[in-house]
């Protein structure tokens, strides 16, 4: 199964080509291809990757026209709103959602505050369908290697901090480069994370051969490792990733400062709209539930996040993990979850949300919940299930299997059953 669709290329702009998918055109940004009108291509994230022979993509188009029409029909009725019951003020807010005006804070408060089954059912429909008009059913499915559970940061939520005592392991570059070929040999991923604790065992020498390795598999490869140098992340760039996952955890600095000893917010900040400026297709976002956080400091999570330019939104719920500081922390409800997916679509339209392994963890139906209310990315774990097993950030982790092909057979058929393709089209 493929994760992205093959296009057409139509027309050349410079370093953009437009692309032809069925009638529809998607622009993709071009660095790393000589291409001509009339060539086949795949594109993920909004960059093209590689070439496809015409026999091939005429093989998979064909494969897809029924289907990627049937797909778009079942979307588009699960997005369509029915008349239900509502109070007044939630009619208000929504109808200022419709016609894309700004929301004030105590309507974002209003959201955050719904209990009523029937409001939060309108709230999530309205929310994918705003996900709907602005994203069509694109659903972007990476696969992410988790190389290193080795950190040099002790931050109170997390299962890997340095004083944890775990079982550590470090996959060779030869074994995080064999992981990524099986991922997209065997299981046809175009986009894949490449994903650590802050290990600076793995240096600049290590890391760019690794990402000059993987991107001869012609996919976009998404970084996640954390505070590192950006002379660093200057360097993974040139040698071909594309791609930065980097959150900022809280935009309270007071809280901040206490799950994260030693940190500095500002600095991560300033890292993040640095990699930004490089030119990284950027993800980044906050945990929920952690103490002392009030539904004004979620606000603030979400439009310090619209205000980085984020091409992906990543949050999830704080997961309490035995032998850290949080560990007896009230885990947030999935509803707030929910909730804040929804407003993020409301305040961000146009970026991507991601349904996060940490939703996952809280419950085992938040992939579909989370997708039906505004979200339109899913990550499935490619690192060998020995490792995965030991990256053990929180307990209990969705997504460590054995079976992998097993886990993108039941990924896929949830997204047909909603109406989504897995394919990330462009830009």
């Amino acid at each position: 199964m493929c994760y992205a669709i093959p296009g057409k290329v139509i027309e050349l702009k410079k370093n953009i080509a437009v692309i032809d998918y069925f009638g529809e055109k998607r622009n993709v940004l071009n660095e790393f291809l000589e291409i001509k009108v009339g060539d086949y291509v795949y594109a993920q994230g909004g960059i093209l990757l590689n070439h496809v022979e015409q026999e091939k993509a005429e093989e998979i188009l064909n494969f897809w026209e029924k289907r990627f029409f049937e797909l778009k029909e079942v979307d588009k009725n699960l997005s369509s709103i029915e008349k239900v019951e509502a109070s007044p003020n939630l009619l208000e807010i929504l109808q200022k959602v419709n016609l894309n005006q700004e929301l004030t804070t105590k309507d974002m408060q209003d959201i955050l505050a719904l209990t009523s089954n029937q409001e939060l059912e309108l709230l999530y429909k309205s929310a994918n369908s705003i996900r709907q008009k602005e994203h069509d059913n694109a659903c972007c499915v990476h696969g992410i290697i988790e190389f290193s559970n080795y950190c040099k940061e002790n931050c109170f939520y997390c299962g890997i901090r340095k004083d944890k005592n775990i079982t550590r392991y470090r996959m060779t570059v030869a074994e995080i480069i064999t992981a990524a070929k099986k991922a997209v040999h065997d299981h046809g991923f175009k986009a894949l994370v490449l994903q650590s604790g802050e290990d600076y065992d793995f240096d600049e020498e290590k890391l760019t051969t690794i990402v000059t390795e993987i991107r001869k598999l012609n996919v976009l490869i998404f970084l996640s490792l954390g505070q590192r140098s950006k002379h660093l992340y200057q360097k993974l760039y040139q040698a071909g990733a594309r791609a930065a996952l980097l959150r900022f955890e809280t935009s309270n600095e007071q809280i901040f400062n206490e799950i994260r000893p030693g940190a500095n917010l500002k600095d991560r900040i300033q890292l993040i709209k640095d990699i930004k400026e490089m030119g990284y297709v950027i993800a980044t976002g906050f945990i929920m539930g952690l103490p002392k956080e009030t539904s004004n400091d979620i606000i603030n999570n979400i439009l310090l996040t619209k205000s980085l330019g984020p091409d992906m939104h990543s949050f999830g719920p704080l997961i309490p993990t035995t032998g850290t500081p949080l560990e007896t922390q009230n885990k947030p409800s999935k509803d707030l979850v929910l909730k804040t997916i929804a407003l993020t679509r409301f305040i961000d339209r146009k970026s991507k949300i991601l349904v996060t392994t940490a939703l996952e963890t809280l419950d085992k139906d938040a992939r579909r919940q989370g997708l039906l209310a505004g979200a339109n990315s899913l990550m499935i774990n490619a690192t060998p299930k020995h490792n995965a097993e030991l990256y053990s950030i929180y307990d209990n982790k969705a997504g460590v299997t054995d079976n992998l092909q097993e886990t993108i057979k039941d990924t896929v058929d949830l997204l047909y059953s909603i109406g989504r393709a897995p394919t990330d089209l462009g830009i």
